[in-house]
């Protein structure tokens, strides 16, 4: 049976998880009287952490995971999320278990039944607290509701109203890294951006890097060149932060050529069709310099051959924030998304984006949905290739100095508004934003 489209399961999510979180919301008025009336995180054993969408995301809850193992010293963690994204996240080993939700190949009948199966699974663990990590879907809300637990965190927003379900609510702040409000609602807000070195990289066995290795000896014999990797893929959740295919194609060429990399592009089995028509588009390349292992890898070979490469450059999606914690030089495009909330969290890692008055069109209040106005993202085709061509021979040639993330509490600007470019903090480098770059 076919998966269910996102687009359908977000319309769900605000209609019928509507009605969902009104049915659960007596628990959450119950749980909040509890908690005024003792100490509901007192001699906590059992944690868990809701977040299902991405493993970009997971990539970027690292650092509040860190937070949470002090806050709960001895407590178990344990993580829920989606079962595409099961191998990742335990590759990441920051949690003491995973537990999954498959919706892969469900009808809604099949689907109600995995997610009453969860319920029960949840309610048997006796979770002592959770923190929702989900940004406004009304379903992490309704999961959370429904386990035993005494304390359930998440954050606030007056737009979307989620049953009142959480005890404890943090407001979601747009003009933030995603990473920090993550780490704020765990209880580690102190008043600083989060840096590359609280991010958690995935853990390579040394089994998947020598499998990499081999493959790349049989794809480049030979080769002096540098490994350069594509991903010109984004998240199902919006397939609009995608740069034009054509664009990477010619980059694929031009680094060839001028260069002499050897170009991989890379995306998920389901994602093989459009990434080989991405790098097909590289003609009159070299022989043998550009290749796509699009549903060719693992998991553990992608983040291995990641960390192999000498730079990645990547649609603002999962593997731009996996290579980033990896240490790889990574070079993000951004369009509807702002970098201001999603820039990779990397020493080595660089954003461009040139935003026109629309630009960001997504919302996260909204579902992420992109509401672009033209007929194909301006604010990606306005990133040229020689723009990215030039930005990542800075990265190959070892550019490391990356200015720190704008001031911490900008003025309030309207949600179409991009940002002015402003002059380089002359602090250490944070892995923030490079305006002046990102600006052009």
């Amino acid at each position: 049976m076919p998966n269910i489209p996102i687009e359908t399961l977000q319309k769900a999510d605000k209609v019928l998880g509507l009605v969902a979180c009104a049915a659960v919301s007596p628990i959450g008025s119950v749980r909040r009287f509890r908690s005024r009336c003792g100490s509901p995180e007192r001699h906590v054993e059992r944690v868990l952490l809701v977040k299902f969408w991405g493993i970009g995301s997971l990539q970027l809850l690292t650092p509040a995971v860190g937070v949470l193992r002090r806050r709960h010293p001895g407590a178990r963690l344990t993580l829920l999320t989606l079962a595409e994204n099961a191998a990742f996240a335990r590759g990441l080993g920051a949690w003491d278990e995973v537990v999954t939700l498959d919706i892969r190949g469900a009808g809604w009948l099949a689907l109600a039944g995995r997610f009453l199966g969860l319920v029960r699974g949840l309610h048997r663990r006796r979770f002592d607290v959770v923190y929702d990590f989900e940004f406004f879907t009304r379903f992490s809300a309704v999961v959370s509701a429904l386990t035993s637990a005494r304390s359930v965190h998440g954050f606030r927003a007056p737009s979307v109203w989620r049953g009142g379900v959480h005890t404890r609510t943090v407001p979601f702040n747009r003009y933030w890294h995603v990473a920090r409000n993550f780490r704020a609602l765990a209880g580690g807000e102190d008043g600083e951006d989060v840096t590359p070195a609280e991010v958690l990289p995935f853990r390579i066995e040394a089994a998947s890097a020598a499998h990499v290795e081999s493959l790349l000896a049989s794809l480049r014999p030979g080769s002096a060149g540098p490994l350069v990797v594509l991903n010109p893929n984004a998240g199902r959740l919006s397939l609009e932060r995608r740069w034009p295919p054509e664009r990477f194609g010619e980059l694929a060429r031009r680094l060839a050529t001028e260069l002499g990399a050897t170009v991989v592009f890379i995306g998920a089995r389901s994602e093989s069709q459009y990434t080989r028509a991405a790098a097909a588009l590289a003609a009159g390349a070299p022989h043998g310099h550009v290749h796509s292992l699009a549903g060719a890898l693992t998991i553990a070979g992608l983040v291995a051959l990641l960390d192999r490469a000498d730079v990645v450059v990547s649609n603002d999606s999962g593997p731009m924030h996996v290579a980033a914690a990896l240490g790889t030089p990574t070079l993000g495009l951004f369009g509807p998304e702002t970098p201001v909330m999603y820039r990779p969290l990397g020493r080595r890692a660089r954003v461009l984006w040139r935003p026109p008055i629309c630009s960001p069109c997504i919302n996260v209040h909204d579902n992420k949905v992109a509401n672009c106005i033209h007929g194909r993202p301006e604010c990606l085709v306005n990133i040229t290739v020689d723009m990215v061509l030039a930005a990542t021979m800075k990265l190959l040639e070892g550019e490391t100095l990356v200015p720190a993330a704008p001031p911490r509490a900008p003025q309030p600007l309207l949600a179409h508004e991009p940002m002015a470019p402003r002059a380089p903090s002359a602090q250490a480098p944070s892995g923030g934003l490079n305006l002046p770059t990102i600006l052009g």
